[in-house]
Protein backbone atom coordinates (compact mmCIF):
# COMPACT_ATOMS: atom_id res chain seq x y z
CA UNK A 1 0.00 0.00 0.00
CA UNK A 2 1.50 3.20 -1.14
CA UNK A 3 1.38 5.57 2.25
CA UNK A 4 1.28 8.89 0.35
CA UNK A 5 -1.16 7.89 -1.79
CA UNK A 6 -3.28 6.54 1.57
CA UNK A 7 -2.82 9.95 2.95
CA UNK A 8 -3.49 12.11 0.03
CA UNK A 9 -6.71 10.73 -0.48
CA UNK A 10 -7.84 10.62 2.68
CA UNK A 11 -6.60 14.51 3.34
CA UNK A 12 -9.18 15.06 0.18
CA UNK A 13 -11.61 13.03 1.49
CA UNK A 14 -11.46 14.56 4.81
CA UNK A 15 -11.94 18.57 3.02
CA UNK A 16 -14.85 17.18 0.84
CA UNK A 17 -16.38 16.03 4.27
CA UNK A 18 -16.02 18.87 5.87
CA UNK A 19 -16.85 21.06 3.37
CA UNK A 20 -20.03 18.51 2.91
CA UNK A 21 -20.96 19.42 6.63
CA UNK A 22 -20.80 22.60 6.81
CA UNK A 23 -23.55 23.20 3.81
CA UNK A 24 -25.68 21.04 5.11
CA UNK A 25 -25.57 22.35 8.50
CA UNK A 26 -25.95 25.71 7.20
CA UNK A 27 -28.53 24.94 4.59
CA UNK A 28 -30.88 22.77 6.89
CA UNK A 29 -30.68 26.18 9.57
CA UNK A 30 -31.35 28.56 7.17
CA UNK A 31 -34.05 26.87 4.48
CA UNK A 32 -37.21 26.78 5.94
CA UNK A 33 -40.79 26.59 4.62
CA UNK A 34 -43.87 26.94 5.85
CA UNK A 35 -45.56 23.38 7.44
CA UNK A 36 -49.26 22.24 7.34
CA UNK A 37 -49.57 24.00 10.58
CA UNK A 38 -48.14 27.41 9.61
CA UNK A 39 -45.06 26.79 11.89
CA UNK A 40 -41.50 27.05 9.42
CA UNK A 41 -40.13 23.72 9.12
CA UNK A 42 -36.63 22.35 8.12
CA UNK A 43 -36.85 20.08 5.47
CA UNK A 44 -33.59 19.14 5.85
CA UNK A 45 -33.41 18.22 9.00
CA UNK A 46 -36.93 16.72 8.83
CA UNK A 47 -36.06 14.50 5.58
CA UNK A 48 -32.59 13.41 8.29
CA UNK A 49 -34.83 12.77 10.65
CA UNK A 50 -36.82 10.60 9.55
CA UNK A 51 -34.08 8.33 7.93
CA UNK A 52 -31.68 8.75 10.85
CA UNK A 53 -34.35 9.21 14.17
CA UNK A 54 -31.91 12.20 14.75
CA UNK A 55 -30.69 14.61 12.06
CA UNK A 56 -27.08 15.19 13.62
CA UNK A 57 -26.85 11.13 13.04
CA UNK A 58 -27.80 11.67 9.71
CA UNK A 59 -25.16 13.97 8.83
CA UNK A 60 -22.46 12.04 10.53
CA UNK A 61 -23.74 8.71 8.93
CA UNK A 62 -23.68 10.78 5.39
CA UNK A 63 -20.28 12.18 6.28
CA UNK A 64 -18.61 9.33 7.46
CA UNK A 65 -20.18 7.57 4.43
CA UNK A 66 -18.74 10.30 2.14
CA UNK A 67 -15.55 10.22 3.06
CA UNK A 68 -14.69 6.10 3.43
CA UNK A 69 -15.92 5.55 -0.22
CA UNK A 70 -14.19 8.73 -1.54
CA UNK A 71 -10.84 7.77 0.13
CA UNK A 72 -11.52 4.52 -1.59
CA UNK A 73 -11.89 6.24 -4.99
CA UNK A 74 -9.18 8.57 -4.40
CA UNK A 75 -6.79 6.06 -3.40
CA UNK A 76 -7.44 4.46 -6.45
CA UNK A 77 -6.48 7.39 -8.22
CA UNK A 78 -3.49 8.82 -5.84
CA UNK A 79 -2.18 5.07 -5.07
CA UNK A 80 0.93 5.48 -7.72
CA UNK A 81 1.91 8.98 -6.11
CA UNK A 82 5.25 9.40 -4.75
CA UNK A 83 5.40 13.17 -4.81
CA UNK A 84 5.08 14.26 -1.01
CA UNK A 85 5.43 17.92 -1.78
CA UNK A 86 1.49 17.03 -2.43
CA UNK A 87 0.95 16.13 1.03
CA UNK A 88 1.83 19.61 2.38
CA UNK A 89 -0.14 20.98 -0.07
CA UNK A 90 -3.08 18.63 0.96
CA UNK A 91 -2.64 19.43 4.55
CA UNK A 92 -2.56 22.84 4.64
CA UNK A 93 -5.77 22.38 2.40
CA UNK A 94 -7.03 20.44 5.26
CA UNK A 95 -6.77 22.69 7.63
CA UNK A 96 -7.95 25.74 6.06
CA UNK A 97 -11.23 24.14 5.23
CA UNK A 98 -11.16 23.02 8.43
CA UNK A 99 -10.35 26.76 10.01
CA UNK A 100 -13.18 28.19 7.43
CA UNK A 101 -15.78 25.53 8.06
CA UNK A 102 -15.93 26.35 11.93
CA UNK A 103 -16.11 29.69 11.21
CA UNK A 104 -19.07 29.71 9.35
CA UNK A 105 -21.01 26.94 11.64
CA UNK A 106 -19.80 29.75 14.11
CA UNK A 107 -20.98 32.68 12.16
CA UNK A 108 -24.34 31.11 11.96
CA UNK A 109 -24.28 30.37 15.43
CA UNK A 110 -23.96 33.81 16.03
CA UNK A 111 -26.56 34.84 13.10
CA UNK A 112 -28.92 31.99 14.55
CA UNK A 113 -28.43 33.69 18.64
CA UNK A 114 -28.89 37.49 17.02
CA UNK A 115 -31.90 36.52 15.44
CA UNK A 116 -34.31 34.49 16.93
Amino acid sequence: MNKIGLILSTNLSAVIAIVFLTVITITGELYKVAGANGKMVSPIKDFLKALFGHHWVGKGVLAVVLFVILSGVLYLIFRKQNNSQSLAWTLSLLTYTLILGTVAIFGLSIYEFTNF
